[in-house]
């Protein structure tokens, strides 16, 4: 019996973790977080009852009332995205990785960085989002720009793998 084996060739990763690259994954992970979440249904709650208190306050004269509502809707709308994005700069500046290469092999057995091996099944999902990917494992993400591809095709094949083996949600 004659069996042809295939031989898959490992796909490189490489990019610069830098501030442009922080700022675009926190966009896009803050963004794909709050749209896929329950939360965002909570605070549509939250927003509701912040308005009704406006409205409440406004006819009813109570200032207490209406400065209460105003600061619960910017917290909402403005401080919390800010204070989350805050916390994000300083662990980016934190960062042992801050300012450095990053590179990635990946094979159909999984992922390796700086000999450290992650097999699939220890992935958790592979997302697109618009040109980047983000890779969620042990509960943290992590950002892969378009620019960490050496082509277009090596993209497609990342892609093409991660759905493969059951890791990747559009």
């Amino acid at each position: 019996m004659n069996r042809q084996m295939t031989t898959f060739k490992p796909i490189k990763i490489s990019y610069l973790w830098d501030r442009k690259n922080f700022e675009n994954s926190f966009e896009n992970a803050y963004k794909y977080q709050f749209q896929h979440s329950a939360k965002r249904y909570i605070g549509w709650f939250f927003v509701a009852l912040a308005q009704f208190g406006v409205v409440a306050a406004l006819k009813g004269g109570s200032v207490a009332l209406l400065m209460f509502s105003t600061l619960l809707l910017f917290y909402w709308y403005v401080g919390k995205k800010w204070l989350v994005k805050r916390r994000a700069k300083a662990q980016f500046e934190n960062s042992p990785f801050k300012d450095k290469n990053i590179e990635i092999t990946v094979n159909e057995k999984g992922l390796e960085q700086n000999g450290l091996f992650t097999p699939w099944e220890q992935i958790e999902g592979v997302v697109g989002m618009g040109d980047a990917i983000m890779l969620y494992q042990d509960g943290k993400s992590y950002y892969i720009p378009e620019n960490g591809f050496a082509s277009v095709e090596e993209k497609s094949r990342f892609k093409a793998l991660a759905k493969e083996k059951g890791k990747f949600y559009a």
